[in-house]
Parts: structure tokens; C-alpha cells; sequence
């Protein structure tokens, strides 16, 4: 698309209007083509995005938090401070497929299940590429869940309400792709040997399908209404949900795109989503925890021991077709946490990426190293974090891991007395 027309488009009244409808109290941020901007960003007049699209933006993103006021975030601010900051947050569930039809498919599944838990409120919209977006708005969300305020609640609560969604669909969208596609037909279309779409003998649908959580994280931004997508240049267009089983591409087409839905305009009664959450946390509640000491948040100095890698980690290094996003997330903070360097973090993860089936874009692993490099550094996920390590098929402990919380930890244990373990602090 040319640089004129995305100008062109931008700088229409109406698709003005619809990105900053949606952005009140959300932390804004602009992407030029590859590249993010300064954050964080706040927009309220038709001059803000004006002046910022005139300067080369092609995609506006916002925040699933809201915010009291989103310009005193930053990469050092303390978590109890994010927490007092934030002022709510959507539930934002992100369908990531690279299939169209597949896409289309399951997210109708997921809005058909939103509905049996009785939302009336919430809405979806077209990713601009190949996926969906669908929101239930905080407004709807019940006080607190298990004694502890609702606004204390995020990631967690959001966490677990994706995984019981995904778990609940998980047949059906298995009973859709094997009767309409086949395994050989996947495996064509997602250029991958039949034999990758089955785990411990059972077809998976989440080999070539998930609800990216990812996203789920403090202050992850995702694409907002009516914003272009770089890859494909279809417009990010929130659907009418009594019509989406018609939606087809052509309907994101900047050219004819329409902005009379708006997807961030819903209005639920209280406590709408609460029979979500209750089953959300009633599922979860069926895995087991573990009640161990966290990892100190500090960095380490020790050197890389391929052989001493927690077994996680020696599985996700094999390479991975499912949790890869999640994955650059775990393996960056484990780096990290040992004592590696921005330069070494990198060629260790692009190196891991070239064994992926199909490899991450190197940009997207480049920007999850500068964010993460930008502020202070954390140990990776738990080994019980929801939606990371067993929920991809890499969590295999071993005697020692029986005895840890952390990969970090499991690290740390078989290479005491045989290094330089004294953390310092970061």
C-alpha cells in the first residue's frame, strides 16, 4: 500500500472518529511499518492522530487495560504500582491462525460458547490479517473472584478464562477440522508433516489453531478498531455478530470498509460475566498446584550449560509449532536471568527460531528482546503458570523438578558449587 493512501485512509473524519473512540483511558501506541514508537502514548483529538499518521504511522494499537492515566506508565513502574494505576480490563481474546477459514471457524465456536455462558455484550472484530479479535468488557465482570478485586485480577483471571475457553472448544474445532480438511489437507496447507497434528497419538487441533495469550500480559497492546494491518493492508473491522458467518475479506477492504459497528461501544448489565469467570476458575482449580518458595528476582552470573538446561527448556529449544510467541517470552527471561547479555539473548533465540516449523519473524523476536531489555528483569513463567510449559506439550519433570517451582531454580540447583552463583541485582 502506497505511503498516499494510507494517508488517504487515515485521514478520513469517520475512521478518525472510530480510533479514538476507543482509546479513552487506554495506553496508545504507533507502529511505522516494523518499528514501534515512544510509549506510552495517549490520543483525545482528531489533531493526535492527524499529526502522528502525517509522520509515517501504519497501525494504531491500544491497551486491553484501562487506565486512571495511562502517560505515567513506564518500563521501572513497580507492579503494585501498575495495579493502583490500572482502572479496569477487557478481556481480550486474541484467535491466532494463519488460515483464514480456520480462523473464521473457531471463533464462531467461541462466540457461540460466550453466549451459553450467558454475555449479551461483547464484540469481535477482524485482526486486518488472518485472525479475530473478541471482547467482554470489564464493566460486565463481577467485583471479585475468591475474595480479591477483580482490577488486582490481571493477567491471571484472563489467563484462565482463555485456556477454559480453549479447553471447552477444543473437541469441537477437532471435529470441524478433521471432518472438513483431514490431516493431509492440513498438512499441506500448513506445510507440516501429518504426523506434527497429533500429540500422544490424538489429533490437535492447536497444532495449526490457538488463543494467542500472549497478549495476555501488562500492558500488551493489540491492533484497535478500524487500524490497517502491515502485512496484508485489510483494515481491522469490528463484525456485526448476527452476521458474521458472512463476513469474508473483501468486507476489510479500505476501499469499501464500513464504520457503522463499533467494537468498543457495549454497554452490559452487572455482573454479566460472571458465570465466565466462575467456570473459568472452576476449571482451573482441577489442576494441581505446588506451594513453593518463588525465585528471588535477581540476575545470576552463570554460564550457559546446555546439559544443566531444565528438561523445558531443552524441549522448547528442539524447536516448537505450538507456543513459539510464548516460548520467546519464557526463553528471554531465563537468559536473561542467568546473566546474558541483549547480544547473546539474541542469537541465542534467532538460533532456536531457525528450528521452529514455521520459524517466528526475526522482527517480532527483535522487538520482544528490546522491549524486554528496556526495562528490569524477571524470572521466566512458573511451572504451574497457566497457559505456558504443559499446555504445549514441553513440561516432561524429571526427579529434580519435583523439587523446584522455576526452571530458573532447577538451573541454579545443578550448577551450585560449580559456579559463580552470587545474583546481583538489577
Amino acid at each position: 500500500m502506497k505511503p498516499s493512501d494510507i494517508l488517504r485512509y487515515y485521514l478520513k473524519d469517520e475512521i478518525i472518529e472510530k480510533l479514538l473512540s476507543g482509546g479513552k483511558n487506554r495506553e496508545y501506541a504507533v507502529r511505522y511499518n516494523d518499528k514501534f514508537g515512544r510509549r506510552p502514548m495517549s490520543f483525545q483529538y482528531k489533531a493526535d492522530v492527524e499529526r502522528i499518521v502525517k509522520s509515517g504511522a501504519t497501525s494504531i494499537h491500544v491497551s486491553e487495560e484501562r487506565w486512571k492515566n495511562p502517560l505515567l506508565l513506564s518500563t521501572d513502574i513497580k507492579k503494585e504500582d501498575i495495579v493502583n494505576l490500572r482502572d479496569g480490563w477487557d478481556l481480550l481474546i486474541d484467535v491466532d491462525c494463519k488460515y483464514f477459514d480456520i480462523s473464521k471457524a473457531y471463533t464462531k465456536l467461541v462466540l457461540d460458547l460466550l453466549a451459553y455462558e450467558g454475555l449479551r455484550e461483547f464484540s469481535v472484530k477482524f485482526s486486518g490479517g488472518s485472525g479475530f479479535h473478541i471482547l467482554v468488557p470489564y464493566e460486565g465482570f463481577p467485583p471479585e473472584i475468591n475474595g480479591k478485586d477483580m482490577n488486582s485480577l490481571f493477567p491471571d483471571a484472563a489467563m484462565i478464562t482463555s485456556i477454559f475457553l480453549k479447553d471447552s472448544v477444543k473437541q469441537k474445532i477437532s471435529e470441524v477440522l478433521q471432518k472438513d480438511y483431514g490431516a493431509r489437507k492440513l498438512s499441506e496447507i500448513f506445510k507440516m508433516d501429518e504426523k506434527e497434528l497429533y500429540t500422544d497419538g490424538e489429533f490437535d487441533p492447536y497444532k495449526v489453531i490457538e488463543i494467542d495469550t500472549v497478549l495476555i500480559s501488562e500492558r500488551h497492546l493489540f491492533r484497535t478498531q478500524y487500524s490497517l494491518n502491515e502485512k496484508k493492508w485489510l483494515v481491522s473491522v469490528p463484525i456485526d455478530r448476527q452476521r458474521f458467518d458472512s463476513f469474508e475479506l473483501g468486507d476489510a477492504d479500505p476501499a469499501a470498509v464500513s464504520t457503522k459497528i463499533d467494537f468498543f461501544d457495549l454497554k452490559p448489565s452487572k455482573d454479566e460475566a460472571k458465570r465466565l469467570f466462575l467456570d473459568a476458575y472452576d476449571h482451573s482449580a482441577k489442576e494441581p498446584e505446588r506451594a513453593e518458595k518463588e525465585v528471588e528476582y535477581k540476575v545470576y552470573n552463570l554460564p550457559l550449560d546446555e546439559a544443566a538446561l531444565p528438561p523445558c527448556i531443552k524441549e522448547i529449544n528442539k524447536g516448537l509449532s505450538d507456543g513459539r510467541k510464548r516460548s520467546v517470552f519464557i526463553l528471554i527471561n531465563f537468559y536473561r536471568s542467568i546473566g546474558k547479555d541483549k547480544e547473546e539473548v539474541n542469537r541465542l533465540l534467532l538460533g532456536w527460531n531457525l528450528r521452529n516449523k514455521p520459524p517466528l519473524k526475526e522482527n517480532y523476536i527483535k522487538q520482544q528482546i528490546d522491549y524486554s531489555f528496556s526495562g528490569k528483569s524477571y524470572p521466566p513463567p512458573n511451572c504451574d503458570a497457566a497457559g505456558y510449559y504443559k499446555y504445549f506439550n514441553v513440561c516432561f519433570p524429571n526427579e529434580t523438578c519435583r523439587l523446584i517451582k522455576n526452571p530458573l531454580s532447577y538451573y541454579i540447583r545443578l550448577k551450585a558449587g560449580r559456579s559463580d552463583t552470587k545474583g546481583r541485582k538489577n
